[in-house]
């Protein structure tokens, strides 16, 4: 249906990019501009293998696309090192497509049963925002923590539900300070907190 057509046009254009010719890449900021291009592909792509449930595939381009945009952003910081050269707004949008990226990462890595690798991306995830970054990737990283709680207590090694706890206190503060503390999200993540707490006294 429309979701393979779609597939097949975002193939299609990957493959016209790498067969630009040489000399076009010549320019380092046209260079830049194409992998990002390349990389937004990459995860349109991932989403629609995502949809259709081919999750493995669906990591492996979202792995790519992270990677894409790490790349994309240190070579936009060296470009930045030009003193004659306007600043560039482009990486506020690429580290919110790279949070995005990571928190699909961890739900799709959920899905297929690597709570490991989900909580490897989430807090990978965790570290990239910082207290600039936007407030979407905020939210995003409220939500990780909850991630995290929830694998760290499904888990049996000695610290695992002392980590549970340390995360989702991090989410309710987050929660708290983004959707206010009579937000029903809010109120749930500290309800759960107390019945944590109450079951660890046991």
């Amino acid at each position: 249906g429309r979701m393979n057509h779609a597939l097949q046009n975002y193939e299609a254009a990957k493959q016209t990019y790498d067969m630009v010719p040489l000399q076009m890449i010549r320019d380092p900021e046209f260079d830049i501009r194409c992998k990002y291009d390349v990389t937004l592909i990459n995860l349109n792509i991932a989403s629609i293998r995502s949809k259709k449930g081919d999750l493995h595939e669906a990591i492996s381009c979202y792995e790519d696309g992270v990677q894409g945009l790490r790349e994309y952003e240190a070579a936009l910081s060296e470009l930045q090192k030009d003193p004659f050269r306007a600043p560039d707004t482009g990486k506020n949008t690429a580290h919110k497509h790279l949070i995005a990226a990571l928190g699909r990462i961890g739900s799709l890595k959920l899905k297929i049963g690597d709570n490991d690798g989900a909580l490897k991306a989430y807090m990978t995830l965790l570290e990239e925002v910082k207290d600039d970054s936007p407030s979407a990737s905020q939210t995003e990283k409220a939500k990780a923590h909850i991630k995290c709680a929830t694998i760290y207590r499904q888990q049996d090694s000695p610290d695992s539900h002392a980590q549970s706890i340390a995360h989702l206190r991090e989410a309710l503060d987050m929660y708290t300070a983004i959707f206010g503390p009579d937000h029903k999200d809010t109120s749930a993540i500290a309800s759960s907190l107390r019945q944590w707490l109450a079951e660890d006294q046991q």
